[in-house]
């Protein structure tokens, strides 16, 4: 039962994260730019992220495979190492989010430039691209 309880944590958790990025994109096409939403959506994510790591180091431990099944998995390693080059890649945004809220507290009428909002964008983007091999890593991590 604890497997099971973890497994569908995760995925729920992991389909949260797809969620918040959409809702970033969302956020990063609107005019003006919801700054502070935006900040604390992104904060969330870091938080949700956080939880995918520690209820994925969880099942890797307590689950029904144990750590014997995925330690020499070449499936297991490329999806953490997506979710790694995922959360690297999130740092740009965040860093920028939080300059901009940080301006906003200063000045009400901060409007986040055009061109930093669209390099936040990209990466953001990015982010969402790489969600496809991580669920196809998983895929054929579970198959294996």
């Amino acid at each position: 039962m604890l497997d099971l309880t973890l497994a569908i944590t995760h995925h729920v958790l992991v389909f949260g994260l797809a969620v918040m990025l959409a809702m970033e994109l969302a956020y990063l096409r609107a005019d003006p730019v919801p700054v502070m939403r935006l900040a604390r959506l992104d904060a969330g994510y870091g938080g949700v992220a956080t939880l995918v790591l520690i209820v994925g180091v969880a099942r890797v431990i307590w689950g029904a495979k144990g750590w014997i099944a995925y330690q020499d998995n070449p499936w297991f390693w490329a999806k953490v190492a997506t979710f790694l080059a995922i959360g690297l890649i999130s740092i740009l945004p965040t860093v920028r989010f939080i300059r901009w809220s940080r301006a906003l507290r200063a000045d009400p009428g901060f409007r986040p430039p055009a061109a930093e909002v669209a390099r936040a964008a990209g990466w953001v983007r990015r982010e969402v691209l790489l969600l496809f091999p991580l669920v196809a890593f998983a895929a054929a991590m579970a198959r294996s």
